[in-house]
């Protein structure tokens, strides 16, 4: 059981969800097998298995075996890593290119102005994103505006005590985050903030005051608290934070209030 638990955590900061874990470490273990099997051993249910399975052949650690009924097999953890190291690499060249196109320009124009302050970093981790996260919530000082897909929004409860401190000074907190019945509970033990309801989220946006904000694209987007591959774009840019907060701010006027 300790082993088990032991390979889990690496597994997921790999990119696997809980799930997709269980799923590969089913095929090591049994070697060829069929989603009834799968289901059986991991007690995953059986419509549940094969989404997963796509989902791990599409993340190259498994495959599919043309037979009927069909069956699938791990693939090598070598090569399985070597791919999602690619992936990850690639993730990492796309956002540098982003963020690249979008910024230099500006940091080069503000260069020399002696009192710019901007300053711009990618986190890397979903521990460090959260430890930011919590680090930006604390030091507000008139707004805080976040904007969260569905399991991000259930990870705001780890922040719960600091946004209620912030509330208690008489900072606003706006939140536009993607509702479900699985996060039900986590969005009352909220609901001291604005809360309003959006259909979906790319990515996850927190920003302060209109001075310093974070981009974070969390992956995977799972509930899984600590682990995670998530990339945060952190800026401590009033102009910058701005701009993104003016998207924000038209488009949770229009959003539906959550009704408690």
């Amino acid at each position: 059981m300790t082993k088990t638990k032991n390979i889990l955590k690496p597994l997921n900061e790999l990119g696997l969800s809980k799930y997709e874990s269980k799923v590969y470490l089913t095929l090591i273990s049994e070697g060829i097998s069929t989603a009834k099997d799968i289901s059986n051993i991991t007690g995953i249910p059986y419509g549940k298995v094969y989404e997963i399975i796509n989902s791990l052949s599409n993340k190259g650690f498994s495959m599919v075996l043309p037979s009927k009924p069909m069956k699938y097999k791990a693939a090598s953890p070598v090569e399985s890593i070597k791919k999602a190291k690619n992936k990850e690499k690639e993730k990492i060249e796309r956002i540098e290119s982003r963020v690249i196109n979008q910024l230099e320009s500006k940091f080069k124009e503000n260069k020399y102005k002696s009192k710019s302050k901007s300053y711009f970093s990618i986190i890397n981790g979903r521990s460090n994103v959260v430890n930011k996260t919590e680090e930006l919530i604390a030091k507000a000082k008139k707004s805080i505006n976040i904007q969260c897909s569905a399991n991000s929004l259930s990870r705001l409860v780890l922040h719960k005590d600091v946004l209620k401190e912030a509330v208690e000074k008489g900072i606003y907190v706006s939140i536009a985050g993607v509702t479900n019945k699985e996060n039900l509970n986590e969005i009352r033990s909220l609901d001291f903030c604005s809360i309003k309801k959006i259909n979906s989220s790319k990515n996850n946006f927190i920003s302060v005051d209109g001075k310093e904000c974070m981009i974070i694209d969390a992956n995977p987007d799972d509930d899984n608290i600590i682990y995670g591959r998530d990339l945060g774009i952190f800026a401590l840019s009033p102009s910058f934070t701005r701009f993104l907060d003016s998207f924000f701010l038209a488009n949770f006027k229009k959003a539906r209030e959550v009704k408690f």
